[in-house]
């Protein structure tokens, strides 16, 4: 079902339809600043392992939180005074900054080194759902594993159906996904080039 929903003006029943979805474990599609993003709550063990049978990915690949401030981010993962002077310059914005995850975090979610991804997106819809059910949404990029990612919400509806309950209308989106970046041991690396430039945060 598509879905329009405005978080500035929600409609009752749009809103109410949304929440519903995601705290009985379902999968919603959404527009980001990127590209398309499809998540679930971070907490729904069940609900995450039908969003990477639906993208046929491996579980051993991260997927990302959508927070909704800095201040957010210290409760999921590490943030050094070195990783907050970076982030603080770029977000929100186009940009996946990998840290240390904290324990609060499900083993699921993260990588081997316990590493996860965190983004505060650029977007009000992403931040409204985290708004929702007042706690991060899990994401990832729209795309079957190895396949290109999807533009528009019509076609992920019609591809995704049985998969993802909601699709959130945001028009035809052509983008580069999110620019990676490791801060991990506060050493800036670069491990996707994509919609965001970065530079190394100033030091005083």
């Amino acid at each position: 079902m598509i879905v329009e929903w405005d978080p500035a003006r929600p409609k009752k029943r749009a809103t109410a339809l949304i929440k519903e979805a995601v705290e009985a474990g379902g999968i919603i599609a959404y527009p980001t600043d990127t590209v398309y993003g499809m998540g679930c709550d971070l907490f729904n063990i069940k609900a995450i392992r039908r969003l990477y049978a639906l993208k046929r990915l491996d579980t051993k690949k991260a997927l990302t939180l959508m927070c909704r401030d800095l201040r957010e981010i210290s409760t999921y993962a590490v943030v050094t005074d070195f990783a907050f002077d970076a982030m603080k310059e770029h977000l929100p914005g186009p940009y996946t900054f990998v840290l240390q995850a904290r324990k609060i975090m499900p083993k699921l979610l993260m990588t081997e080194k316990k590493e996860v991804g965190i983004r505060v997106p650029d977007h009000p819809i992403p931040i409204g759902l985290a708004n929702l059910i007042n706690r991060p949404i899990l994401n990832t990029t729209v795309k079957i594993s190895g396949g290109d990612i999807f533009t528009d919400p019509r076609v992920i509806e019609k591809d995704f159906k049985g998969g993802v309950e909601l699709v959130l209308d945001g028009g035809i989106i052509v983008s580069d996904p999110s620019t990676v970046i490791s801060l991990i041991d506060d050493t800036v690396r670069v491990l996707r080039e994509g919609k965001g430039s970065f530079a190394t945060p100033r030091r005083i």
